[in-house]
């Protein structure tokens, strides 16, 4: 599981937490949250008829290319089928997306969330609810920006 989501430029840096996010510089990040309720977060955009956050999610084939390999190397046929097919999946996606339709998705869970905060697991749905909305505006601010200078972007997961 990843611990970031982080959102990727096209050239290939990692867009920072908005300044007036951190107004007062304590080196505050963005994209912790939403990593561990990804699935819950999908579940919820599929729901609302929005696309899912996972859709933005650029995918790296080095792992599964691992995998694939020591599958090989074991002589394990099913398992190497299975990651020669999402190797093959992955390449198909697009690597970088716009950000008009993922902004559409964040909004939406931001509207659904500030509403419905009970929703959210743990001991503690309001502070869950508030540290994904946290998220959820760091990747808005980003978006718009990108939207205005007309970039495109993915989501990358990261440990």
């Amino acid at each position: 599981m990843a611990y970031w989501l982080t959102i990727e430029l096209e050239q290939g840096t990692i867009a920072p937490l908005p300044r007036t996010m951190d107004a007062q510089e304590e080196g505050l990040v963005y994209g912790t949250t939403v990593p561990q309720l990804l699935r819950q977060l999908d579940r919820i955009t599929q729901n609302l008829g929005v696309e899912g956050i996972n859709n933005f999610i650029h995918k790296d084939t080095r792992g599964y290319s691992m995998l694939l390999q020591e599958a090989e190397a074991e002589g394990n046929a099913v398992l190497a089928s299975a990651m020669r097919a999402e190797i093959a999946t992955i390449a198909e996606q697009p690597r970088w997306h716009e950000p008009t339709a993922a902004r559409q998705t964040i909004h939406s869970l931001k509207e659904f969330l500030a509403t419905n905060p009970h929703i959210l697991p743990g001991q503690d749905p309001q502070a869950t609810a508030k540290w994904t909305l946290w998220d959820l505006e760091a990747y808005d601010r980003i978006l718009t920006d990108l939207e205005d200078q007309g970039a495109k972007f993915a989501f990358v997961e990261r440990n």
